[in-house]
């Protein structure tokens, strides 16, 4: 920017910018936006991770407040008695007139333990874009479980490597963050089971809730191509339940007649 004197009075004359400052100028604003953008957007996700971490810990306490006054947590997709899936989708009610319902949380046996909001199941990042009923799941074979089991569950380190180091996880995880490509996309059941993985959304890691009451955040182990499903994709058929003096069991298939099974495993 130019600035001149005139003579007599010694007044002043400011020019305008020139072409070169408007774009250093540009340039910086430029520089600074792509600077903060990336920095504004990772706190954007991390606000919804806490949302996401915020609905775990809500189901996984009215999971606890209904084995309080039944003995055990309610039964997962076709594994059950009726009317006990946890997620609505399979409860006779439902099954009969869905046109009737929002969702098919409300004729859930947790419905009243969640204050009416069938939202508790959409994670603010996925906002049900893969599947518009659940964004969480059950590990199918852990439905009926007591909330008191200390069991444990582990997880291969490296799945593409046979005889891999095990891991366990904080506790017996129940609640799943269910990948939206495998395979929560195509499978509506709120359960979790075979070669369903568990999603990376949320900068790499996701949401899960465990048997003893808490929720945090897990990192999957993952191939490098999201697109695909490759060996080293920790999946269902991955884990297993630990039994201190009975042995291990793998926990990714199960049949209608074993509700309760974690509870006694064999």
């Amino acid at each position: 920017m130019r600035l001149t004197e005139t003579g007599g009075g010694r007044g002043r004359r400011v020019g305008a910018f020139t072409l070169i400052e408007l774009l250093v100028v540009i340039a910086i604003l430029a520089l600074l936006i792509s600077i903060l953008l990336p920095a504004l957007q990772n706190a954007r996700e991390q606000s919804r991770a806490v949302v996401c971490l915020s609905n775990q810990r809500q189901l996984i306490a009215s999971m606890f407040l209904y084995a309080e006054e039944e003995g055990c947590i309610p039964g997962a997709y076709w594994q059950g008695a009726i009317d006990l899936d946890w997620g609505g989708r399979n409860n006779a009610s439902y099954q009969q007139d869905p046109e009737r319902y929002e969702h098919p949380m409300q004729t859930s046996v947790l419905w009243p333990y969640v204050s009416g909001m069938d939202d508790i199941l959409e994670c603010p990042t996925a906002q049900r874009s893969a599947n518009t009923v659940y964004d969480y799941t059950m590990i199918i074979r852990f439905a009926g479980a007591r909330t008191d089991l200390r069991w444990w569950v582990t997880y291969p380190e490296r799945p593409e490597r046979t005889g891999s180091p095990r891991r366990r996880f904080d506790a017996i995880p129940l609640l799943i963050e269910e990948d939206e490509f495998w395979y929560n996309a195509p499978v509506d059941d709120g359960s979790w089971a075979n070669l369903d993985q568990i999603t990376d959304r949320h900068n790499g890691a996701a949401n899960l809730a465990y048997l003893n009451g808490t929720a945090g955040k897990f990192t999957s182990p993952k191939g490098s191509k999201p697109r695909l499903q490759e060996n080293a994709d920790l999946t269902a058929r991955h884990l297993r339940l630990v039994v201190e003096g009975k042995g291990e069991y793998p926990v990714w298939s199960s049949n209608a007649n074993e509700f309760g099974w974690v509870n006694h495993p064999g």
